[in-house]
């Protein structure tokens, strides 16, 4: 039977339903909006590897131009909706407004690959129009030391926040570092306690988020749906499998 805890992380990453549904190192193909708005963005596809490689690139450069990584880091992640798009990039339209956002990525970079997630939350946040958690929590994502053994910036969007309150009842969606730092310390405890790296941990989330809409009251629907038909044993997968149905993942 699915209960709110920390358990149902585990069962989330067992999910035979959501297994099916991508995974991790699927590549992005970049949007012609980027070329569009004349920003080049170094490959048709990108991936998580190649976005590691590209801030690891930028760090040793001494140019260290984070505003070009952040474009690259946004043509992968942003999904389909760029209203707040050319705001932010608009933000880096001269050389002065160019160096005032590269100063401020350079010290929440340098934060996060220290492993100070608060310090490297507060150095990006409210300081660029339109770049909200759901954006530059990925920005520390990718300039965060992978090596490191100790909890570090992950990446926190509204499905992943979703999902978390959806499985455990832990709610993050407040937008303060305190907030981003105990949730970063949570998927550090999961994956020391489900042996599963951080990053799969935090995709499977996403993907849970998208299999709900990041809606919980879709979770609930598909599970009393099931008793209703008379279920007397409903687990994760099942309640899985018959919201795979109703979002039209499954004919």
């Amino acid at each position: 039977m699915f209960r709110e805890s920390d358990d149902a992380v585990g069962a989330l990453l067992k999910s035979r339903v959501l297994g099916q549904a991508g995974r991790i190192d699927d590549p992005v193909r970049v949007s012609s909006w980027w070329a569009d708005h004349g920003i080049v963005i170094d490959a048709a596809e990108l991936d998580r590897e190649s976005l590691f490689a590209l801030a690891t690139r930028c760090r040793e450069s001494k140019a260290l131009d984070w505003v070009a990584f952040l474009w690259h880091v946004l043509a992968w992640g942003v999904m389909g909706d760029y209203r707040n798009a050319p705001t932010i990039v608009g933000s880096a339209a001269g050389p002065e407004q160019h160096d005032r956002l590269n100063d401020i990525l350079s010290a929440a970079a340098e934060s996060s690959h220290r492993g100070e997630i608060g310090a490297a939350y507060k150095a990006i946040r409210g300081k660029v129009p339109r770049l909200g958690p759901a954006f530059f929590s990925k920005f520390l994502y990718f300039t965060s030391d992978r090596n490191s053994s100790d909890p570090r910036p992950a990446i926190l969007d509204s499905r992943v926040s979703a999902a978390v309150f959806t499985l455990t009842g832990h709610d993050y969606s407040e937008e303060k570092a305190a907030t981003y730092e105990r949730f970063c310390h949570e998927l550090h405890k999961w994956s020391h306690q489900l042996n599963s790296p951080v990053d799969v941990i935090e995709f499977r989330m996403y993907q849970f988020g998208q299999l709900i809409d990041t809606r919980r009251w879709k979770w609930l629907h598909a599970e009393v749906s099931l008793y209703r038909e008379g279920r007397h044993q409903v687990e994760f997968d099942d309640i899985a499998e018959r919201r795979a149905h109703l979002a039209g993942w499954r004919k």
